[in-house]
């Protein structure tokens, strides 16, 4: 027992000489964007406000902290911020720019050999992330000629922590995967035909891949698991969605990043019939009943909130019109680039409903000045259905506490909502929702 004892003084005194370490983080912002610079810890793969501070008038900065553990942090504001690895009691020099960081004056080993990498990728990442003139005949030359050499880039990593080392090389590879993944589902004004994608995404989706929740102490791991799945979906891997991730904690942090975007408890609910299965720890279980106390009740079952708005010939059309048949509701706007992401979805949902007892109501978001450009839209694309403006986000906003597009809506034919946040066309739900209430 005296073993025992002094083995967890041993221990509780090793956390605290470690709590204790210091680390500054200082350097200058020379960019104009803002002189608010934040220091972000990473928890469970997402980014997280730990401290603020100004810049002084010449842009400088500093934070002083004692890091609980060692890992990534990053710096900057909620547009961008950097990375960097922390040990506990060194000097960090960082200075940031528009769109890239870069290390100042004397740094750690670990950070010298971040930034080797991070200098390496920053072209692909600008063009991925920042960069949405920049089109596949651009990016994919660039993309292939970055591949050949990750292997020695990777042998070049020796900072003298093996830890950190294989960490590193890990990060390394899900960035890859993540920046190229994120170019090709960002909207373009050019996209490749899928014959046209290099040989380097036929092994983005692996079983060897998302093995282990290292990916979670990455600052943008939990982005990289959503972007991973989405992937998995858009080519119809085998496993696709959350199925797609092969480790079952990744599965159960996956279905809780899902979770914070839910606004009712019947989406929640839904979500968690699916896949609450994987919540697997008890911090996670907790987190999603923390999720769940948040939530408004569903409006599912009680009478839509009826809406008139005009058509393009100027003709008022309301919701109520279409009492006695399906309606799906659609709220986008021509600026929002995942309503457009899913209008090829939805073009195909309306021909095999086509001749149904469904009607399918588009209403536009744009503000009353861009009415022509809702209009010219229109009809570039081709657009069916019955489209409508509500000139910006006016009552059917404010009803259906719409704070975010694309949003789907579903109503039976007495005129009751089935659900005000129904599956996005893309997602094959929608249709077996569709057809449930047509056969009802």
């Amino acid at each position: 027992m005296k073993i025992i004892g002094l083995l967890l003084l041993i221990l509780c005194m090793g956390e605290t000489l470690f709590a204790q370490k210091v680390t500054t983080i200082n350097g200058y912002v020379k960019h104009g964007r803002t002189r608010i610079v934040n220091l972000y810890d990473v928890v469970n793969g997402e980014v997280k406000v730990l401290k603020s501070t100004e810049a002084d008038a010449d842009g400088k900065f500093r934070f002083d902290f004692s890091p609980n553990a060692s890992g990534f942090y990053t710096v900057g504001d909620d547009r961008r911020n950097y990375v960097v690895y922390v040990k506990g009691g060194e000097e960090i020099q960082i200075d940031l720019l528009e769109k890239q960081a870069q290390l100042a004056g004397k740094n750690t080993r670990e950070n010298q050999a971040l930034y080797q990498w991070e200098n390496f990728i920053n072209d692909i990442r600008c063009d991925a992330m920042d960069n949405p003139m920049c089109t596949y005949r651009e990016f994919f030359p660039k993309l292939m000629a970055v591949v050949p050499k990750i292997d020695s880039v990777k042998k070049a990593i020796r900072s003298k922590n093996k830890a950190f080392d294989e960490l590193l090389k890990k990060k390394i590879d899900y960035d890859l995967d993540y920046y190229a993944m994120l170019f090709i589902l960002s909207p373009r004004s050019v996209h490749p035909e899928r014959d046209e994608w290099p040989d380097f995404y036929k092994n983005v989706i692996s079983d060897e891949k998302f093995t282990t929740i290292d990916v979670l102490k990455f600052p943008l791991g939990a982005r990289m698991m959503s972007m991973y799945t989405s992937f998995a979906t858009i080519i119809k891997a085998p496993r696709q969605g959350i199925e797609a991730l092969n480790n079952d904690e990744l599965k159960g942090e996956m279905l809780l990043f899902g979770l914070k975007y839910c606004k009712f408890h019947s989406q929640f609910d839904e979500k968690m019939k699916e896949s609450g299965k994987y919540l697997v720890t008890e911090d996670q279980q907790n987190r999603a009943r923390e999720i769940a106390m948040k939530l408004s009740p569903s409006l599912a079952g009680k009478p839509a909130m009826d809406f008139t708005y005009p058509d393009m010939n100027g003709k008022e059309i309301s919701l109520s019109d279409f009492k006695g048949k399906v309606v799906v509701v659609d709220v986008w706007a021509t600026w929002c680039g995942p309503c457009k992401r899913e209008l090829p979805f939805l073009k195909k949902l309306e021909e095999e409903m086509h001749g149904k007892e469904v009607v399918f109501i588009a209403v536009s978001l744009d503000e009353a000045k861009d009415k022509q450009k809702w209009i010219d839209f229109v009809m570039r694309e081709a657009l069916k259905g019955v489209q409508l403006h509500a000139s910006g986000w006016s009552q059917i906003a404010k009803d259906y506490e719409i704070k975010g597009i694309p949003r789907f809506m579903l109503i039976d034919r007495k005129g009751n909502i089935v659900s005000e946040n129904a599956p996005r066309p893309s997602d094959p739900r929608l249709k077996k929702m569709i057809e449930e209430e047509l056969n009802k």
